[in-house]
């Protein structure tokens, strides 16, 4: 089961946080690592000129009009380079500056290496159009055209200087005409249309991925909603449900209702706390009662900017049995270091007693109050021995045992430390297996048994044990006795902390057991018996502890 949504609504209010898309300016600026790069094609470009003129021994281009020339041209453009080098690493003079520079300097060095070489027949003449097409993605259209300016101008000199010098064989009118006009194509090219595409393509490509981010943003949203433990309901202005999770559809016994649904259709105490929460904002949210589940509730309403609402469900059963363990967590080391401050003085007290009994001086009367002094120190030492225990519950070891054999020597110990007959405490036991922490189970057994002894004090009372398995495969065990049994209404308080219906009780030894059983998975319930009380433990299997 999914959620159910509309479109228009987002899954919270805080607004997805989208992909800056650059802007893409007309004028674009060099930067230091495009001028590392200009280098590196300047070093590759002199290399390979290098070794066509000093390695190949056929060829008859570069240097064929004045090799002495192209030599000292080539020297120069190497030291240039290296210098640029240089420059850069020291950055300075600035970028821009460098930039111009040096692309001032390539179109009289290239145009001196072709003239020296032939002028434009050498075929040196696309090395200015592949300078100008990498000048142009980093200069502006204006200054582009500038440059092929001057490169078509140096070409026109130079074919005009080598028509007075060599003569008209030496020259090639057309094809510098040819040349200069490439040179303003690549320059306008380079700049306007490929710039453009290239802006449209980032612009596109940002986009796209804006649009991905969005739809996985959208996504990872319904996953978390999808997963809160808390509901969440989505109703706009007119209190029509245009969102829903998992979690609410349970809480409201919506499961199979489809929607967009009024709410009153759901849950009519829910409008009704919602109309509340819009008349009166301020004012704290209170939980409330589903009439046919009876389960409550606490809401919390958010307002949206599109004015609907977002409502926020929580199980306020669940979340006052959190506060009140957490309370009793508080409670419970409030508890012990009380118990460990009083356990001191209480022994001294104890001690004190002891040895005034032990007085042969001491008459009757006296020797009467230093008993009762002496009973009610042993019931505070039990009461902070109790108090210890429930701090010190956390302490578990979880192992597979058998319950039989556990409960068959809890039965000896039991008869001999409490000095009863065999025939008052019987054993029905079956072979049983169960994961539970040992020690946590006499204990438990124990605050059984003795609380039976205390609540009917009784020499005829007879105590029953018995462990069996039931049909899911659990191990139960039943304490049972003959004694005066259980009201009804102390049966609804019975697992509360303090609280004891015998006057020398100290209100623990049944929450303690709850609690053992709580942290191991167990249930322990008093069940209804017509003569004696009944009590009831269902113990954990390995898958239950697994789960």
């Amino acid at each position: 089961m999914g959620i159910v949504a509309d479109p228009q609504y987002t899954v919270n209010q805080t607004p997805a946080p989208t992909r800056v898309i650059p802007s893409i300016t007309a004028t674009h600026t060099p930067d230091w690592p495009a001028l590392r790069l200009f280098n590196q094609y300047r070093l590759i470009l002199l290399l390979a000129l290098a070794a066509i003129y000093y390695l190949a021994d056929d060829q008859r281009t570069l240097g064929s009009r004045n090799a002495m020339v192209f030599e000292i041209m080539h020297l120069a453009y190497v030291v240039v380079t290296l210098g640029f080098i240089y420059l850069i690493r020291i950055q300075i003079p600035s970028v821009t500056t460098q930039f111009y520079v040096q692309n001032y300097l390539d179109i009289l060095l290239i145009s001196g290496l072709m003239y020296t070489s032939g002028g434009v027949q050498s075929g040196l003449g696309p090395l200015l159009l592949i300078n100008l097409a990498l000048l142009s993605q980093l200069a502006s259209v204006r200054h582009s055209l500038l440059f092929a300016a001057i490169a078509s101008m140096i070409v026109i000199g130079e074919e005009l200087l080598a028509r007075l010098i060599v003569g008209p064989a030496g020259v090639n009118f057309e094809a510098t005409a040819v040349l200069g006009i490439l040179l303003f194509a690549t320059a306008w090219i380079m700049s306007v249309p490929v710039r453009r595409l290239m802006s449209r393509q980032l612009v596109n490509s940002s986009r796209s991925r804006v649009v991905l981010d969005v739809e996985e943003i959208a996504h990872l949203n319904e996953e978390i909603i999808r997963e809160l433990d808390s509901g969440v309901v989505v109703v706009d202005s007119n209190n029509n449900i245009q969102l829903i999770n998992d979690t609410a559809r349970s809480l409201l016994s919506a499961e199979f209702t489809a929607m967009p649904v009024h709410l009153r259709k759901i849950c009519p105490e829910l409008l009704v706390s919602l109309r509340s929460s819009e008349r009166s904002p301020t004012q704290e949210t209170r939980p409330f009662d589903i009439a046919a589940t009876g389960q409550s509730l606490l809401p919390q309403f958010i307002a949206l900017s599109n004015g609907g609402v977002l409502i926020k469900l929580d199980d306020h059963a669940h979340i006052r049995k959190q506060f009140q363990q957490l309370k009793m967590a508080s409670l419970g080391r409030l508890s012990a270091s009380i118990a460990h401050e009083i356990r001191n003085p209480l022994g001294a007290i104890s001690h004190a007693v002891q040895l005034m009994q032990e007085s042969p001086t001491i008459d009757s009367k006296d020797a009467e109050l230093l008993l009762i002094a002496k009973r009610h120190t042993h019931r505070i030492n039990r009461i902070i021995e109790d108090v210890l225990q429930l701090s010190n519950r956390q302490k578990l070891k979880h192992e597979v045992v058998p319950v039989d054999q556990i409960i068959q020597d809890f039965a000896t110990r039991f008869v001999e430390e409490q000095d009863i007959s065999v025939e008052h405490l019987n054993v029905r036991t079956t072979p049983s297996l169960a994961m539970v922490d040992p020690g946590h189970l006499d204990q438990v057994l124990w605050n059984l048994c003795t609380n039976a002894r205390i609540h009917n004090q009784s020499d005829s009372l007879s105590i029953t044990l018995s462990c069996w398995q039931s049909e899911r495969g659990t191990t139960v065990i039943d304490v049972m006795d003959d004694g005066k049994g259980i009201s009804d209404m102390d049966i609804e308080n019975l697992f509360d902390p303090f609280y004891s219906t015998h006057h020398a009780g100290t209100g623990l030894g049944l929450f303690i057991i709850r609690e053992l059983c709580d942290l191991n998975k167990a249930k322990i319930e008093c069940l209804p018996s017509t003569s004696g009380a009944h009590f009831r433990v269902t113990l954990a299997s390995a898958q239950d502890m697994a789960a």
